[in-house]
């Protein structure tokens, strides 16, 4: 903007000799000394030129108050065009304006202020809408009832106000009639209550959308804080969604789940703390070198993807259903077996005329037979 304003100011001075090639003019003005001070060309064409001289006391300025007019300010090397009023609300800066915008004190060397009741008072500063104000060095004020209050900072939209903040940027919808302030420096502050929406395309195909959950994204995610073009998005209950269709994946291959968990039992597992974790602060998992090495998914070997940890977390779980219902099922059998002994013993038991020795020993027998089956029955499914 400053460079913009120099390079009007630059033209405005520009040298009589610099002008032999302008078309014919109309009307044309100069001071006592020759000195070319206005230019109306025959193609409509306007130069204004001037002397900056920062005027320090202010009387150099063409008009004050209120009223409605176009002013070139050659003594700060400013420009004002539109109405100047007082009574106007304005909340934040001043209650309600006082007529003096664009008064000499108000005017901000090299500025541009446009409008109704703007202000730009900052040097090298730009506002323009309606009772928007740009008070500081190189600030940027453009809409309804904005301020930008800090160094090079930029406030636009309504209600928009940079809060003393330098280099800070501030946007605000009209969805509400607060004020949408900078919390820090060197910030960007929004308010948009449709959503923020980035598009990496130009037909709109790719982009991320964040948004506050009661709209539908562009790509069709409700209840989303965050959504993506790819799918992925985070909900308005916290909870992070992979993209997982079945149309966005090829080359597939079934999964060994005991192949899985062979890999799992070698995989080195810890707690751990992240370097800019503050102390105290603890995680549990793999390394993603181990990781990548025992399985050999995701990009890279310094990443785990999210997928990828609850693939292996699946497959593994699978793998010991299976071995947990094969149990079931030989556990079931032993079971018959041994009520099926109980039974052949309690008959022999009632068909001995012996009181104790036979029916007891044979009965000891079956017992540690059946025992020992189940224990071998138990080795076989460990291994």
């Amino acid at each position: 903007m400053r460079r913009s304003s120099l390079l009007l100011v630059a033209l405005l001075l520009a040298p009589a000799t610099a002008l032999a090639q302008a078309p014919d003019s109309l009307v044309t003005a100069r001071n006592a000394d020759g000195t070319l001070r206005m230019r109306l060309n025959a193609d409509g064409g306007l130069l204004v030129g001037g002397a900056y001289d920062g005027d320090a006391t202010g009387v150099g300025i063409p008009a004050v108050g209120v009223g409605t007019r176009m002013i070139w300010y050659p003594g700060k090397a400013a420009f004002r065009a539109g109405n100047v009023q007082s009574g106007i609300r304005n909340d934040d800066l001043i209650g309600t304006t006082n007529g003096t915008d664009w008064d000499a004190a108000n005017v901000g060397n090299y500025s541009v202020a446009f409008g109704q009741s703007t202000r730009a008072s900052g040097d090298y500063s730009f506002a323009a809408g309606y009772v928007s104000v740009a008070s500081q060095q190189s600030a940027f004020a453009m809409g309804e009832n904005n301020t930008a209050s800090g160094a090079a900072s930029v406030a636009l939209g309504y209600h928009a106000h940079t809060n003393a903040r330098q280099g800070s940027f501030v946007f605000a919808d009209r969805s509400s009639v607060d004020y949408l302030r900078a919390g820090v420096n060197h910030s960007a502050n929004w308010r948009v209550a449709g959503g923020f929406r980035i598009f990496t395309a130009s037909n709109l195909s790719t982009g991320v959308t964040l948004q506050s959950g009661a709209s539908v994204s562009n790509w069709g995610q409700s209840n989303a804080v965050i959504s993506t073009s790819i799918g992925a998005y985070l909900s308005t209950g916290g909870v992070w969604t992979n993209a997982s269709d079945v149309r966005r994946k090829r080359d597939f291959v079934p999964v060994s789940g005991e192949d899985v968990l062979a890999r799992l039992r070698s995989l080195p597992l810890s707690t751990w703390t992240y370097k800019v974790d503050p102390a105290g602060v603890r995680h549990m998992g793999p390394m993603a070198q181990d990781f990548r090495r025992a399985y050999g998914l995701g990009n890279d070997s310094t990443t785990i993807g999210t997928v990828d940890a609850d693939g292996v977390a699946l497959a593994a779980a699978q793998a010991l259903e299976v071995r947990t219902r094969t149990q079931a099922e030989q556990i079931a059998a032993l079971k018959a077996q041994n009520t099926t002994l109980q039974h052949r013993l309690e008959a022999l038991e009632a068909r001995s005329p012996v009181s104790a020795g036979v029916p007891w020993g044979v009965g000891l027998l079956a017992l540690a037979g059946l025992v020992g089956g189940f224990l071998s029955g138990r080795r076989r499914v460990s291994a």
